[in-house]
């Protein structure tokens, strides 16, 4: 058993709540007191099923990556949010916070992919270098071995051929493309690029390796980050999948 304001306290020093956007709603979702943990179930996104896990796995705290609530309730007729609070679980989420914090959600991607020289381009997107110079081809070989994708988008309007410089941003990083392209950098992994997002680009090869995917090393760092700690936490991590599949 572990005390949750204890929990809590290591989660706000890794991505300090006032990191968040003002339009976001990370940190409690449900909360009712309760500083008694007995398991920790760690996700992207709460849904029923992972609500479900929380049940047969005997977890009464979930941390998201995605809030369950993002705007005022004047009811609740969520019944993820109903079950959870029948069942005694509370619910915690690190969202833009988690973003934008050190070590943070982009900076997981460009570790994934051993980016060199990295630095910060703006409050999501990370920027560096390819571990070595690749031809397209290769680079998107290598990104889908990284990230174990079948297949990605690929948009590359500017005719790349050759990868040095790759700037990254995980979740929906679509509206940073104007910012990657005022620099020299050959590709932008990131993901939720829409058509004319796709159209206007002009001077980076687009990479989209989708929403689910592009955050998944969110949930190994916090489970990394809980149980490296001399009091005893139970961390498990939800099993989840993306939204829909190739057909």
């Amino acid at each position: 058993m572990a005390r949750t304001s204890e929990i809590i306290k290591i989660l706000e020093e890794y991505a300090p709540p006032e990191l968040a956007e003002s339009w976001d709603n990370s940190g409690w979702q449900v909360f009712y007191g309760n500083d008694n943990t007995s398991k920790v179930l760690l996700c992207l996104s709460v849904t029923d099923e992972v609500i479900n896990q929380a049940v047969e796995l005997g977890c009464n705290l979930i941390v998201s990556h995605h809030p369950v609530i993002f705007k005022p309730l004047k009811v609740v007729k969520d019944i993820k949010i109903i079950k959870a609070i029948q069942r005694g679980i509370q619910i915690y989420s690190l969202h833009t916070n988690c973003d934008k914090t050190n070590n943070g959600t982009s900076d997981l991607i460009a570790q994934k992919l051993g980016l060199k020289k990295t630095a910060v381009l703006n409050d999501f997107v990370r920027v560096g270098l390819a571990p070595h110079e690749m031809s397209l081809e290769e680079f998107v070989s290598f990104v889908k071995l990284k990230f174990n994708v079948e297949r990605i988008k690929l948009v590359n309007n500017a005719r790349k051929s050759i990868i040095k410089t790759v700037a990254v941003c995980a979740g929906a990083g679509a509206e940073f493309i104007p910012d990657v392209e005022k620099y020299n950098i050959d590709a932008y992994i990131t993901s939720e690029i829409k058509y004319h997002d796709a159209l206007d680009s002009r001077r980076a090869a687009l990479l989209d390796i989708g929403h689910f995917e592009s955050e998944k090393p969110f949930v190994e760092e916090i489970k990394k980050l809980l149980e490296n700690r001399k009091e005893r936490i139970d961390v498990v991590v939800a099993k989840e999948k993306t939204a829909w599949e190739y057909v």
